[in-house]
């Protein structure tokens, strides 16, 4: 192993992660524009069939939900990888350079930790989904394809607060 290899080891496996993790982010969050694309044509097309056939989609409200629903987790991971979601840094510019420091690692363990509670809440309501084949009232769409997106954003949330480019950068 170079000796430069070894000298940057943490921060050169983070940058070797980060390599394969933004991609993946980056389709997702692809994922989530195309589902709020779905959500103005949907939107559109049932206020169309509204007024020029007077009988608009029945499961537009349904399925407008879900797919608000998956863009905001969808894009979840790419945002926090990037550390482009909002943060109030009204104190944490006062304060002096190694404190910042140590409040960065400390959001991050908290946001890595937020993550991780919130998949261990999420996977009891999907396996319940799952064993009852739970669907939509009104357009009778299965749910637990919808409510895997929860864990599966979390957990990536989680890696993506731990690989976080904010941590890296020191910005």
């Amino acid at each position: 192993m170079r000796n430069d290899e070894t000298q940057d080891g943490p921060r050169n496996i983070v940058a070797r992660f980060g390599v394969v993790l933004e991609p993946i982010f980056f389709l997702l969050a692809v994922l989530a524009a195309i589902a709020g694309c779905a959500i103005v044509v949907l939107i559109g097309a049932s206020v169309t069939m509204r007024y020029f056939a007077f009988a608009p989609f029945r499961f537009t409200e349904e399925l407008v939900g879900l797919l608000m629903t998956a863009a905001f987790f969808l894009a979840l991971p790419l945002v926090t990888y990037r550390a482009e979601h909002v943060r109030v840094l009204v104190i944490v510019s006062a304060l002096p350079d190694g404190m910042r420091k140590w409040v960065r690692r400390l959001s991050v363990v908290f946001g890595a930790a937020f993550c991780l509670w919130f998949l261990a809440l999420c996977l009891p309501w999907l396996e319940f989904a799952i064993d009852r084949k739970i669907k939509t009232e009104v357009g009778r769409l299965l749910m637990y394809p919808w409510m895997a997106l929860l864990p599966v954003s979390m957990a990536l949330s989680t890696v993506a607060f731990l690989a976080c480019r904010q941590s890296r950068n020191g910005s």
